[in-house]
């Protein structure tokens, strides 16, 4: 699989898992607590990098625990997990030398451009806090992504 055929790949299993992460964001949206600042949104690769992740919402402001507490039942936007059937959701798995290309930073770039598309659909003109997204420990070639409000 090219990198290419992969991002494409990548973003139509995001995408066809969007109605539930619209719902999610919709539902983090509603839950914001009033001291939170900013809404981060982090996509987690797997350190292996054969292809299993995660993008996950946080807060900022003051008193982090309080705040992401208020949010806890709505912060995976999505998820892939190891279960007794095989990966869930089922994304492209890659061996740690196989693919050719950083998997971990066409992970995050192409989640960042799912995210961005959600904030549009469900968040844009509807949250009173900014968002920011961005990959965990740097991965990703691009910068931070702004969501404005």
């Amino acid at each position: 699989m090219t990198q290419s055929d992969y991002e494409a790949e990548l973003l139509r299993i995001l995408r066809a898992h969007g109605d539930t992460a619209r719902a999610t964001l919709t539902a983090l949206i509603a839950a914001l607590p009033p001291k939170a600042r900013e809404i981060h949104i982090v996509v987690f690769p797997d350190q292996d990098g054969e292809g299993t992740f995660s993008v996950v919402a946080s807060l900022e402001g003051p008193d982090l625990f309080v705040l992401n507490k208020a949010i806890e039942g709505h912060r995976y936007l999505f998820d892939v997990r190891h279960t007794e059937d095989g990966i869930e959701p089922e994304v492209p798995l890659f061996g740690s030398d196989e693919a050719g290309f950083d998997v971990q930073n066409v992970i995050v770039d192409t989640a960042m451009q799912w995210v961005g598309e959600l904030w549009d659909a469900c968040g844009r003109g509807r949250s009173p806090l900014p968002g920011l997204v961005y990959g965990e420990e740097g991965y990703g070639t691009r910068e931070p992504l702004e969501l404005p409000v």
